[in-house]
């Protein structure tokens, strides 16, 4: 369990008789421990068996606990999945790519964390930096609800809570000119960015769908990349109806566990970027299932990734073999990256807003030794 920065990154070590370790990582930031003593149970299960049959230990895992899907189990099985990946590269002296079935691009495009701010300038601002960092594009969390100023170790991230409350229900009231009021954010981070530079907002689930269809249609001037999860995220018809109306795209599915719980919402045609965490979705094994399902429906994959240096070059690995790459979300400030070097120093890099291929064998991404010592486990609250 290794606390770095804002999340605990619980990394799994899978080692072979052949002396080969794999290594993967999840992050499951209010529910660390809970995942943590999954992993220990599925490691019962491996424990003498042959690490090469991944698809065969995917399903079992998935399959033989009885209480399939969600993302406490998902997010166990994630890990052990990308070690054994790890471990297969390494065992044919080649990235995980190439036994995707080789590389359909030579670089992932990113997007960093852009934490809004207290104030429309403050907000243009903060996206001013993300440019200046080398970025072209940036997320925020939806301003009012999130955004205030944070504590400098999260300076990348979505900042403090915002004058709305954290506990406010999307069922309950909001004053008639809160949209144009977040409008206003977006007016000013354009102007100051211009329009070759690629502005996102994250909802967290927050909206009804009436609500979200007027967030969309007051953000429609201001081009933005994506609004994300505008509605809660049980329920694919909610979201098709904010779909059906934005000329925006709509991009969800962080919360979505696995390929069964993805496929209502490709079949309701309820989001145009599909943003399954590889840390919670089953791993490599998942994602390339899942990434197939969504590139049947013309649905690209964003994933979501405000994870550690492990996670994120299973994503990358998985992104470089696929079709329907979109982005890849980091938090991408020059203190989260440096705090991925120094969990583990061959971590990859962003250069000019984007991920290059790793080209060493296996995930191409390992963690420094007694990195758990120098990064240790933290309790983690939070809210909606």
């Amino acid at each position: 369990m290794i606390g770095l920065g804002f999340r605990n990154c619980i990394v799994v070590e899978v080692h072979t008789d052949a002396g080969i370790v794999g290594y993967g990582e999840t992050v499951l930031k209010r529910r660390s421990k809970t995942v943590e003593q999954n992993i220990h149970e599925l490691g019962r299960y491996l424990l003498g068996k042959d690490p090469l049959r991944i698809e065969d230990h995917h399903e079992k895992m998935y399959r033989d606990s009885f209480w399939v899907g969600g993302p406490l189990h998902g997010s166990a099985i994630s890990a052990v999945d990308v070690a054994l990946w790890d471990i297969k590269g390494k065992a044919h002296n080649a990235p995980i790519y190439k036994l995707l079935g080789g590389p359909t691009r030579d670089r992932i495009p990113v997007y960093c964390h852009c934490p809004a701010g207290d104030s429309p300038p403050e907000f243009a601002a903060n996206l001013l930096r993300c440019k200046e960092w080398g970025y072209f594009a940036a997320k925020t969390t939806l301003p009012l609800f999130y955004g205030g100023r944070a504590p400098a170790a999260d300076e990348g991230y979505s900042g403090a809570r915002g004058t709305i409350s954290a506990t406010w229900r999307e069922t309950e009231w909001l004053p008639t000119n809160t949209f144009e009021r977040i409008a206003e954010f977006f007016m000013a981070g354009r102007e100051a960015v211009g329009g070759d530079f690629e502005i996102a907002v994250d909802c967290h689930g927050r909206l009804s769908p009436a609500d979200a269809i007027q967030l969309c249609e007051n953000l429609a001037p201001y081009k933005l990349m994506f609004i994300e999860e505008p509605t809660p995220p049980e329920d694919p018809a909610a979201l098709r109806e904010v779909t059906s109306r934005s000329v925006t795209r709509i991009a969800a599915g962080e919360r979505l566990a696995s390929i069964y719980e993805v496929r209502p919402f490709l079949e309701a045609r309820s989001l145009a970027l599909l943003q399954v965490d590889l840390a919670n979705c089953g791993g490599i094994t998942g994602g390339k299932k899942i990434a197939a399902l969504a590139e049947s429906h013309y649905v690209s994959l964003c994933p979501h990734n405000p994870n550690g240096p492990l996670a994120t070059a299973a994503a990358v690995q998985l992104l470089s073999a696929i079709p329907n790459c979109f982005m890849l979300e980091m938090i991408g400030s020059p203190e989260d990256l440096e705090l991925h070097r120094r969990m583990a120093p061959n971590a990859l890099q962003v250069e000019n807003g984007y991920l290059k291929l790793p080209t060493l064998p296996g995930l191409g991404v390992e963690p420094a030794a007694g990195c758990e010592k120098e990064f240790p486990y933290q309790p983690f609250e939070g809210w909606r």
